[in-house]
């Protein structure tokens, strides 16, 4: 294993920002991580780039804002920083010298985890990453970040999505940590198997519910399904506009964490996304909530609540 100390931020939402965590566990001996949402990066980064006790920070399936970019890249911690992206809505941000949007390359689409994966075999010999059980996991997790999976006919890679949401974020890092280091070969256990076809059965139903509460609007002359949904917003947002052709594209809204758009070749959804301080790929990408939102559906539902912190 490596000695240098880093510290990892990734995405806190979906398997591609959660295995870089596995990644970077198997090859650095003094590793740290932070999960984030897309709009947490910046102060993450500042709570650690100065850091005397790291030798270098790595973001992956994440971005800074372009302020920040150009303020770190008029520092001395430009080189103690490297980003690995995949979100065409970042290309801009290639022009700093610590950072590495791609999003394909040779005809393959690329997510974090590949990206990162990619990075970390080029640095080291580490007998873990040339493990097929890595290998098959990294590819597992593009296929279904990318929907590579639809293109590639390998539907099965779908399972990841269920077994991460089923575990939870830590539970998902140990398990295929030291799945990883007693398998050879990639593959799921009995259980998850069992896990899998439940929730499956379980996903179904959901998405045939939201798809009732679908409601269809037009939004700057374009017509728009919105849904709120805190489960299964990749499969929900697929599954939706799959079926509602009239629609340009499927705004999911999770009321706790944030927006996530769903297309189909309609709509290039990285300009929607960033439109609204978020960013991502044409049919696939999201954006953060409004500012104190929580706050305001809080006093429409009860109008004459007072909060403690209200100077009034």
């Amino acid at each position: 294993m490596l000695d240098k100390k880093i510290f990892l931020i990734s995405h806190i939402a979906d398997p591609d920002g959660v295995t870089a965590v596995v990644l970077g566990k198997l090859v650095f001996k003094n590793f740290n991580y932070a999960l984030a949402n897309v709009d947490e990066v910046d102060e993450n980064v500042k709570k650690v780039l100065e850091d005397p006790n790291y030798d270098e920070i790595h973001v992956v399936d994440l971005n800074i804002t372009e302020k920040y970019a150009e303020e770190i890249n008029s520092s001395k911690y430009k080189n103690k920083i490297k980003i690995f992206d995949h979100h065409i809505s970042n290309n801009d941000l290639n022009k700093y010298p610590f950072i590495s949007v791609v999003d394909e390359k040779d005809g393959h689409k690329e997510c974090g985890t590949s990206l990162y994966y990619n990075y970390l075999k080029s640095i080291t010999e580490n007998e873990y990453l040339n493990r097929n059980s890595t290998k098959d996991l990294v590819e597992t997790v593009r296929l279904i970040d990318t929907w590579d999976w639809e293109k590639e006919n390998k539907p099965e890679a779908k399972n990841i999505d269920i077994i991460f949401s089923m575990y939870g974020r830590e539970n998902y890092i140990k398990k295929y940590l030291r799945f990883i280091k007693t398998h050879e070969e990639f593959s799921y256990t009995a259980f998850d198997i069992k896990l899998i076809e439940i929730e499956n059965t379980k996903i179904q139903r959901y998405l045939e519910q939201k798809e009732k509460e679908m409601m269809k609007v037009t939004i700057e002359d374009e017509p728009v399904g919105i849904v709120y949904a805190e489960r299964y917003r990749s499969e929900l947002g697929n599954y939706l506009i799959g079926k509602h052709e009239d629609l340009k594209y499927i705004a999911l809204i999770n009321i706790s964490r944030g927006i996530s758009y769903r297309g189909k070749d309609r709509i290039d959804l990285s300009v929607i996304s960033k439109q609204r301080g978020g960013g991502g790929h044409k049919n696939a990408a999201g954006s953060p909530l409004p500012e104190n939102l929580l706050k305001q559906i809080t006093e429409i539902i009860f109008k004459e609540v007072n909060f403690p912190n209200d100077n009034k």
